[in-house]
């Protein structure tokens, strides 16, 4: 598997705490670092648009869930 470097990754959901973005943040690498992703060369960047539903809730692991999961399918 190829290493995958995130230079940055910011959050932008309302209501969110501050100890909430980063059990999100460790949530999402962890769910990328399981993933068996093949990239070849460099991705600029990517947006993950999540639904209201999605984007509205403090279920933690399933937001992350979703947010991975928009990150595997745009990187292919």
């Amino acid at each position: 598997m190829d290493d995958i470097l995130i230079d940055r990754l910011v959050f932008d959901l309302p209501g969110l705490t501050t100890q909430h973005a980063g059990e999100l943040s460790q949530l999402v690498g962890k769910g990328l670092a399981e993933k068996k992703l093949k990239t070849e060369g460099s991705i600029g960047s990517l947006t993950v648009d999540l639904n209201d539903q999605a984007a509205s809730s403090r279920n933690l692991p399933r937001l992350a869930e979703e947010i991975v999961d928009s990150i595997v399918r745009q990187i292919g």
